[in-house]
């Protein structure tokens, strides 16, 4: 196994330095990308979504070739099942997400910098990714993931990455921190003793072992220290900003969005119930919630984020240990080419979209591509909020994404990498009142130039007053989810075949808010209105759904099995070559002209957001 964990720790770091190194040397590829390569697509005739309720069932259906890709995560103690297996491959991504220390900023002497900046320099992240992870993760420092366009990762002037309780112990020296009676432990600055009590809500051995680690870096900076493993109240205690000194606990993102930092620790929200666990305060930091928020140039909103997390990583109020990789397995014995993204894997939108049959199978296109699903994806109203069973929560919540994706077309979309990608939209501009005296003072205008030849499965145009209807019908409907960050949305209307949106407040997010709804036929839902949006109740065994996506629902098995079938009005839809004079067929040959390196499919990150809700988790490590 650790042969296998030092290939994967390789390939895998390569290619998030090539995600990083590209868009480092270019940060407005965040929102410029080209979709020359992911605007060609699906390749394939239909989609089955065989039922599997747990994963180890998956596994076996696809050694035994049920099944072509699994469309679940799995754990790493699973891969070497696959090793032997020439049909199988594994792929595999940097998580989008940590494990990571918080500590009660405060609590004295926990309120002072050095203090937390020694036990950061002392903690071996190195030893954590090699020993603990067997190489299956790397050290981490900034608080957005290494795989988020916005991440400071690689910009950070410092690193804690190697355990240096040398320069650990000279912060402490320096602070004051010194052993008063010698007994030799440190004393407090004002001279009275203190202990640190480590705390996970872990049960698994990473979490137990990674506070070991943060132990011995602490006995080695000579504090007084223990480990109490598993309060029951303790995430209680954590939410509610009750007593604790030291907490590991962990942190995983469903998208880019990175306005969460403007609150996870903003200075006023250091009482605030479920905000800010470490009880943080800082004014600088403060001081760029408005930039972060409310700019709406993209290169002040990136700066804003930058600076922000070099603050969080000098004045440690956490502690990022690392960020471990994910895994997801496909077959290759009929498709190829399958797209990789950082929350999902394998089991995310790109791969069903960019699979291709291979040419020994007649490819590349046709072909039934077989995945799995943890219950059965029925097709439900997309408004309404889908709340599964917490152990399955992830699994069914990427089954429902997958529906969503494949039936209804958006504005734009985001990448593997969480790039965003004109779709619908073939090209958008974002315009205050700095840029178009029309733009009223103090708003944002949003304009999208939809494609030309862009159709309703039964035919009928795409036009801008579909979108505009769109999110209208959001906006008006009473509690609709989709509606939630459309409040200060204050027109929305076509011009010239264009879709304009209209804000009365300045943010680059505004973009967020409606880029990747859904956008629904405007001839379909009018006579529902806007009022009775929880009631709509699509039955496609019965009426075919009107749809813009690259597959439509086609037919269901209760228990076993969901069947999509490739639109053939799809917009991006490749066209099959003909047969020639002589009756043999052409071969095709894929797009190969100019595209940016990360257009190539670099592993990175972010599955397509339906709605824009910001959705973030804490998992055990």
């Amino acid at each position: 196994m650790r042969g296998f964990a030092r290939r994967v720790f390789t390939a895998a770091l390569i290619t998030t330095l090539l995600l990083i190194i590209t868009f480092w040397s270019n940060p407005s590829l965040a929102i410029q990308d080209t979709p020359s390569y992911f605007n060609q697509g699906p390749f394939i005739d239909r989609v089955r979504l065989n039922v599997y309720g747990t994963v180890e069932e998956a596994i076996y259906a696809l050694q035994n070739n049920e099944i072509d890709l699994i469309g679940q995560l799995i754990d790493s103690s699973f891969v070497g099942l696959f090793e032997v297996e020439e049909h199988i491959e594994i792929a595999t991504h940097l998580r989008n997400g940590y494990g990571y220390f918080t500590i009660n900023c405060a609590k004295y002497p926990f309120n002072i910098t050095s203090f937390r900046r020694a036990l950061a320099y002392a903690l071996d992240k190195d030893a954590i990714s090699e020993g603990i992870w067997n190489g299956l993760s790397v050290p981490l420092d900034s608080v957005v993931p290494a795989a988020n366009p916005y991440s400071a990762e690689e910009v950070l002037p410092f690193n804690y990455y190697q355990s240096s309780p040398e320069e650990g112990n000279r912060l402490l020296d320096e602070a004051g921190f010194n052993d008063v009676d010698e007994d030799g432990f440190r004393e407090a600055p004002n001279g009275t003793d203190f202990d640190v009590l480590i705390e996970t809500a872990s049960i698994s051995d990473v979490g137990y072992a990674v506070c070991d680690t943060l132990l011995d870096a602490l006995i080695a900076l000579k504090i007084n220290a223990s480990i109490s493993y598993y309060y029951y109240e303790l995430l209680s205690r954590l939410n509610l900003h009750g007593d604790y000194d030291i907490v590991f606990l962990g942190n995983s993102f469903d998208d880019f969005d990175v306005r969460w930092l403007a609150y996870e620790f903003w200075s006023e929200y250091a009482d605030e119930p479920y905000y800010n666990f470490p009880n943080f305060r800082n004014a600088t930091f403060d001081n760029l919630r408005e930039q972060l928020l409310e700019s709406s140039n993209y290169n002040e909103v990136y700066g804003a984020a930058i600076e922000m997390q070099e603050i969080i990583a000098y004045e440690c109020p956490v502690i990022i240990c690392y960020g471990n990789f994910l895994f997801s397995a496909y077959g290759t014995d009929r498709f190829e080419e399958f797209a990789t993204d950082t929350v999902s894997g394998v089991a995310g939108r790109w791969a069903v979209y960019k699979a291709q049959l291979k040419q020994s199978a007649g490819g590349p296109f046709g072909g039934v591509l077989r995945r799995s699903v943890s219950r059965d994806a029925m097709v439900p109203n997309f408004m309404i909020p889908v709340d599964p069973p917490m152990e399955h929560w992830e699994d069914d919540r990427w089954d429902v994404m997958l529906l969503y994706n494949e039936l209804y077309a958006s504005l734009l979309v985001q990448n593997p990498q969480g790039l965003i990608l004109p779709w619908l939209a073939e090209s958008f501009t974002v315009e205050t009142h700095d840029d178009d005296s029309n733009v009223p003072i103090g708003s944002t205008r949003l304009t999208f130039n939809l494609l030309p030849n862009a159709t309703w499965s039964d035919e009928t145009p795409i036009t801008a007053e579909d979108v505009v209807f769109t999110f209208n019908y959001y906006r008006e409907g009473p509690e609709n989810p989709l509606g939630v960050d459309l409040t200060s949305m204050t027109a929305a209307y076509s011009r010239a075949g264009q879709a304009v949106i209209e804000f009365n407040t300045e943010s680059f997010w505004h973009i967020y808010s409606v880029a990747f709804k859904p956008i629904i036929p405007m001839h379909v839902f009018v006579e529902l209105g806007a009022e009775n949006w929880s009631r709509w109740e699509p039955n496609p065994m019965e009426e075919a759904l009107v749809i813009s996506g690259p597959f439509n629902y086609t037919d269901f098995a209760e228990g076993e099995f969901t069947e999509l079938s490739a639109n053939p009005l799809y917009f991006y839809r490749p066209t099959p070559p003909p047969l020639n004079t002589t009756g043999t067929t052409l071969s095709w040959i894929p797009y190969s002209g100019p595209m940016s390196l990360l257009t190539w499919g670099i592993a990175g990150a972010s599955a397509t957001i339906v709605a824009v809700i910001l959705v973030k988790w804490r998992r055990d490590v």
